[in-house]
């Protein structure tokens, strides 16, 4: 049973999906911080950084899969999470450029998007040598973002959710430590990775 929620819970914060919630989050919590207002955008932008930032990745990951080019689509060795990992530093690298020509470059979306870029290319520069827990990063650096967003701009109703958010970082990195995929200081220098990268760019850029 534990494995089963550990596995869950590692789905739920999978760091591909990292930049829809981010999205979903800022356009529907802290919407004074975007040029996007009518809902209808709002759940275009949510749909189209779903497909550019998560469905994409992941044909790759299938499609290597298929070719027997990885040997998990969890990607569980980091030898296999090399050219995932280097295609998504492509494919976000220019989501950010196409959010920086229309939203501006210290837009709240545009700056989540910065913080994913910047975080999968360290991560793809330092998994070759060493297996750095990207949930780690992809959670912490999440919540570092929406630490600093709900800080500056408070928000009521989102506390909740901040809170749950929380609970589901931490309970991830214990979970990567319960299925055995990451050590300790894996999952360390992953989170303080995250956590650094998404605080520095939300508190020191953010319009």
């Amino acid at each position: 049973m534990k494995r089963i929620a550990a596995h869950i819970v590692s789905i739920i914060l999978i760091p591909l999906i990292a930049p829809a919630y981010l999205f979903w989050i800022i356009l529907f919590f802290f919407p004074g911080l975007t040029h996007i207002h009518n809902t209808n955008d709002k759940l275009l932008a949510i749909l189209y950084i779903l497909l550019a930032t998560t469905l994409l990745p992941f044909i790759v990951v299938f499609v290597l899969y298929k070719q027997k080019k990885i040997r998990t689509l969890t990607l569980d060795n980091k030898e296999d999470r090399v050219i995932p990992q280097i295609f998504s530093c492509f494919i976000y690298a220019a989501v950010c450029l196409f959010l920086v020509y229309t939203e501006g470059a210290t837009n709240a979306l545009t700056l989540s998007m910065i913080a994913v870029s910047v975080s999968v290319i360290g991560l793809t520069i330092i998994t070759p040598s060493w297996k750095i827990s990207t949930h780690a990063c992809g959670a912490w650096g999440m919540f570092a973002i929406l630490w600093e967003l709900q800080t500056r701009y408070p928000n009521p109703e989102f506390a909740i959710l901040y809170y749950i958010i929380l609970f589901l970082t931490i309970t991830v990195c214990m979970a990567r430590l319960y299925l055995k995929v990451h050590t300790p200081m894996q999952v360390l220098a992953g989170s303080i990775m995250g956590a650094v990268i998404g605080f520095s760019l939300f508190h020191f850029f953010l319009a």
